[in-house]
């Protein structure tokens, strides 16, 4: 049975995360902190029983508990389900709106497997304090929300949250893509399948999304002048972190089509 064909096999398995470098193909792994916790106390698991482990960075692994204590979980790997990369080639370009909201974008989009997030102040971000070392912090819970994601969905490769950036500076890092749409509710009526369906080749690509009330004049001029593509979502106006999901798991949905991943 081949690597996809393991991940198949234990897609049912609860999946833990542990620091990068510290996976081995055999031999014992511990587990600390939080995750050991989360393995004893909220899932409740005991010695004998087997999960997924993963580092974030594409590489999982099979392992038995071996022994709880104190100190941590102690796992013996038996079983490699290889390294994978298993995102979808997309970043998007998120708008920071209402906390509660932005962070449910992210954890959501970290389950659909997408490969990037940008976070972007606009002019019409709803932020509470835009000093460097807040959003710092903001960007290291959002980083914590996508490996929480990666347990979720059992998944190889966590999705990456970069810090934030101006609208400009966001869209001038932005590397090689083959597609750039930007969300925009002018475009109400039109789908983005629709849009899409036109372009021969999409990935990868990046998707921007505005913050309540939309990218403003200057804004929409700036990201039509950097190769983006207008795009609607059909015929209602959707929230920011609706359309965020709904974009999301389309662009999905068009990538597994053509490859197979699983």
């Amino acid at each position: 049975m081949g690597i996809a064909g393991d991940a198949r096999r234990f897609i049912g398995l609860p999946q833990f995360v542990v620091e990068r470098g510290l996976l081995t193909s055999s031999g014992q792994v511990m587990l600390e902190g939080a995750e050991a916790a989360h393995l004893s106390i909220s899932r409740r698991l005991r010695k004998g029983q087997v999960v997924r482990l993963a580092d974030g960075s594409g590489r999982v692994v099979v392992a038995r508990i071996e022994r709880i204590s104190r100190a941590g979980v102690y796992l013996d790997v038996i079983h490699e389900l290889g390294e994978r990369d298993d995102l979808i080639p997309c970043v998007f370009l998120l708008s920071i709106f209402k906390r509660d909201r932005f962070e449910l974008s992210v954890a959501k989009l970290a389950e659909i497997g997408i490969a990037a997030i940008q976070p972007v102040l606009s002019r019409r971000s709803m932020v509470s304090g835009k000093e460097p070392d807040r959003l710092k912090k903001r960007a290291r819970r959002w980083q914590k929300i996508c490996i929480e994601g990666l347990k979720q969905s059992r998944g190889f490769k966590a999705t990456r949250v970069y810090p934030p950036l101006g609208l400009a500076d966001a869209t001038e890092r932005l590397g090689n893509t083959a597609c750039r749409v930007a969300l925009l509710a002018g475009e109400r009526g039109r789908g983005l399948l629709d849009k899409l369906s036109g372009i021969e080749e999409i990935f990868p690509c990046a998707v921007a999304v505005g913050p309540e009330g939309g990218f403003d004049p200057e804004e929409k001029r700036l990201l039509a002048s950097m190769g983006f593509v207008a795009g609607g979502l059909g015929s209602r106006i959707l929230r920011s972190e609706t359309a965020a999901v709904y974009s999301a798991a389309l662009l999905s949905e068009m990538f597994l089509s053509t490859r197979c991943i699983l």
